[in-house]
């Protein structure tokens, strides 16, 4: 049990630092985890929690998140994290959803009616980004959890001297993997609240992280806030949640970044396939090597994952829907005769322009690629004479229409090439990263002459 294992490293390390919690001074030691883990599963005890109801809790990551989640764990109930910055109808959606016993928020328990029968085998329900739809109810057990980090953690190599610097939300699969490897490799964690340039690198200056786990947009902040150097430091950068273009994975392996980009889902739990530490050259633009936690086959281009990492079902209306036990992804790739796993895009995501099909982050790829441009995402538009059109949302300095026109003339053909085009400060993304493509149909981009 990982309750059997926390009492075990709080008795093997004692006062050796389990999490430091970088946004407000305070930090836990493996005893202190344990005895407040206690203290927490008694409090839940006292007010009615039974094994296999759900604890909402809206903290952010930090000593008391942490505290929490194994407070969970002992008492055989499932963690809903919730994010700290969800609007209130977000927050209702979750609660009405999940039909937790106990809510948690900045440290207060309150009691909730009618909650729902659960199962004591859930370790949290998570919820997907909504990337393309409205957000899915998930559920992750205990197995699957395990199965996840023994996977990641052996295809990174580790030891109980690497320490995990998190900067994703634990709300997220990402980021709550990330206390699961931490528990089973006895390594500790430094947290911070919020994502700021500054502010992390004075953490990595300080406490000296070897291990982080970041999406593309994260990575690409840091080196630009003059973070080349202290990066240099990680053993291993997980990059997820979002594609790194072959080029942009290059420029970071080129500077000596030691990036592992890598693929997987909230269904699941976490990364399937990585890039192994220092083969991100010879790897670029692929997700690398399937997980021993894993197994993946491509079935009419679609990827498909079954294994241990597997949710079993998604809550719908406090119902269980299954999963399992073969994933249909939505996600179109080729598994290589080498092992190496390639991922071309969301099937939904692809554009029928004048007969012929378009993968959007193909295109994306190549805009990013310019110096001039900082994001951009591509969605099809509706057309009377194609039946969709590419249409190009940038964010860029120093370049137009007419550059990038020029420029992806010379590296695309055919219907790839953006008919449409919007320049605009920011694309909408989640906390984790991925872009909202849905929030980009039916807008009014300016059309190319």
């Amino acid at each position: 049990m990982v309750a059997d294992r926390l009492a075990e490293l709080a008795a093997r390390h004692g006062v050796r630092r389990a999490v430091t919690d970088r946004s407000t001074g305070m930090w836990l030691s493996w005893q202190a985890l344990d005895d407040l883990a206690t203290t927490w599963a008694r409090r839940f005890e006292s007010l009615g929690l039974r094994a296999g109801q759900r604890v909402a809790i809206m903290e952010p990551a930090g000593v008391r998140f942490a505290a929490l989640l194994h407070a969970c764990l002992r008492s055989r109930c499932a963690l809903a994290p919730i994010s700290p910055r969800a609007t209130g109808p977000e927050v209702e959606r979750v609660l009405r959803g999940c039909r937790p016993r106990l809510w948690v928020r900045d440290g207060e328990v309150e009691v909730l009616p009618d909650p729902a029968p659960g199962d004591p085998g859930d370790a949290c329900l998570l919820h997907t980004s909504g990337t393309t739809g409205d957000p899915k109810a998930v559920r992750l057990t205990l197995e699957n959890q395990l199965a996840s980090a023994r996977g990641c953690l052996e295809m990174l190599g580790w030891s109980e001297r690497d320490r995990w610097l998190l900067v994703l939300s634990p709300h997220t699969v990402g980021g709550l993997a990330v206390f699961f490897r931490a528990l089973l490799a006895g390594q500790g964690v430094v947290t911070v609240a919020r994502f700021e340039e500054r502010a992390i690198l004075a953490t990595i200056a300080d406490t000296h992280p070897t291990l982080l786990s970041v999406v593309p947009t994260m990575l690409e902040r840091l080196v630009a806030a003059g973070g080349a150097e202290p990066l240099r430091r990680f053993r291993a950068i997980l990059v997820g949640g979002a594609p790194a273009p072959a080029e942009q994975v290059r420029r970071w392996a080129a500077m000596g970044l030691r990036v592992c980009p890598t693929y997987g889902l909230t269904e699941t739990c976490s990364q399937v396939a990585i890039v192994p530490p220092g083969r991100a050259e010879q790897m670029s633009g692929t997700a690398g090597l399937v997980c021993p936690h894993a197994s993946i086959a491509i079935e009419d281009d679609q990827i498909v994952v079954s294994g241990p990492c597997l949710s079993p079902a998604y809550l719908v209306e406090g119902a269980s829907r299954p999963i399992g036990p073969r994933f249909r992804t939505g996600d179109v790739g080729r598994l290589r005769e080498d092992g190496i796993l390639e991922v071309w895009g969301r099937r939904d995501d692809a554009i029928l322009t004048g007969g012929e099909t378009v993968q959007p982050q193909a295109v994306e790829a190549v805009l990013r690629a310019h110096p001039a441009v900082l994001d951009a995402a591509v969605v099809g538009e509706p057309d009377p004479l194609w039946g969709q059109v590419v249409t190009a949302w940038v964010v860029a300095t120093g370049a137009g229409q007419d550059e990038l026109d020029v420029w992806c003339r010379s590296h695309l053909s055919g219907g790839a090439i953006p008919r449409r085009w919007r320049f605009v400060e920011c694309l909408p993304r989640t906390e984790g990263g991925k872009l909202l493509r849905r929030r980009l149909k039916g807008g009014t981009p300016r059309a190319a002459s």
